[in-house]
């Protein structure tokens, strides 16, 4: 890494986010149709990677005391209280802003928001992620170890950006999202990586 270069982590909150940041939201290509309030209010957080003090990714979060296995779930709160209770991050949207053409951005900006999260006392790190083109490589709506064959393959840009960075299936989720988008790509199947033992 050059010495100018700096990579930096804000949430949300911090009292460096700049709300214009916020704006970001509607490049968001995984859920265009959450809306900002919703994804800085209650469980729901916001993460910003910066390279140089610029905006580079975006990733939004859930953090809580249990993994998320459907977007309901994503949405809705749950009651931790205590920085002692067992706390999950689960990134349930993570893109680059446009013009973003840095190779390995995203691999930095998922590694950089854990070491963040580590330092919020959170240890648990997963997603629930979209399979965008199961529909186009698998006819038939798949059973699981059909799902994690195609997911092994890294046939989906999503798959291969979370195994090549170190993250393992989870598990497979069923009718994990209802919206017209996930059903024209994978029949509403979602996807938790884990990312706790990369």
């Amino acid at each position: 890494m050059k010495k100018e270069d700096i990579n930096m982590v804000i949430q949300y909150g911090d009292e460096l986010f700049k709300e214009e940041w916020l704006e970001f939201v509607k490049y968001d290509p995984v859920h265009p149709g959450i809306s900002i309030s919703k994804r800085i209010s209650g469980n729901r957080t916001i993460f910003i990677y910066l390279y140089n003090m610029e905006p580079y990714f975006i990733i939004c979060a859930r953090i809580g005391n249990k993994i998320p296995r459907n977007m309901l779930e994503v949405l809705t709160d749950d009651g931790y209280n205590s920085i002692y209770d067992v706390k999950f991050a689960i990134f349930y949207s993570i893109f680059r802003l446009p013009n973003v053409n840095q190779k390995g951005v995203g691999t930095k900006a998922i590694k950089e928001v854990i070491n963040y999260c580590r330092t919020k006392n959170i240890n648990k790190y997963y997603t629930l992620s979209p399979a965008p083109l199961m529909r186009e490589h698998l006819n038939l709506k798949p059973d699981e170890p059909a799902v994690r064959r195609y997911l092994e393959s890294w046939k989906g840009s999503v798959a291969k950006f979370h195994l090549s960075n170190g993250a393992k299936i989870h598990s497979i989720n069923y009718d994990a999202d209802e919206s017209e988008l996930r059903a024209k790509e994978s029949w509403g199947i979602m996807v938790n990586y884990d990312y706790c033992s990369e």
